[in-house]
């Protein structure tokens, strides 16, 4: 890249702070019609999806600070949406599972967040959605690989 690529409405870094702020907003909007907001919903989902399995992934992933990520298991716990589990050798750790309630919720409000996606990516074919979702994710990859000191690198990750 050159400091030509990066300058204005041709700045990568520009460009994803605005689909996400773009995105973020349409999508806490379809939530505020409900009795449930967008961010417990996101924490639901991330459990579902396995993308996280402790309160402090889910902070990290979700980018809230770890007091309020407490409150918020708080809330899905007194819900019957997750439980915690202090199971492991490290009670530091706790793990989380979403209950069957948890999943229900989940699942009632996914159509929601895939039908935003289908209205944004309507002119998309769907090769070109695939196409945009391998290089987010390589992008995203290569973020993380570089964001990481190498010592703390998986041996087969390192170069």
């Amino acid at each position: 890249m050159t400091v030509e690529d990066c300058i204005g409405g041709r700045s990568p870094g520009r460009i994803l702070r605005r689909i996400n702020k773009l995105m973020l907003a349409r999508v806490e909007a379809r939530f505020a019609d409900g009795d449930f907001g967008f961010t417990p919903w996101l924490a639901l989902k991330h459990l579902h999806d396995g993308v996280v399995a402790t309160a402090g992934e889910l902070a990290r992933e979700i980018q809230m600070t770890t007091g309020a990520t407490t409150r918020l298991i708080d809330g899905l716990e007194a819900l019957d949406l997750v439980v915690r589990d202090r199971g492991s050798a490290d009670r530091r750790v706790v793990r989380l599972t979403l209950t069957e309630a948890g999943t229900a919720k989940y699942l009632d409000r996914i159509s929601v967040l895939v039908t935003a996606w289908n209205e944004i990516l309507v002119d998309f074919e769907r090769d070109e959605v695939d196409q945009l979702v391998q290089l987010l994710t390589k992008l995203m990859h290569s973020f993380e690989r570089h964001a990481l000191p190498q010592t703390e690198l998986q041996p087969e990750q390192a170069e």
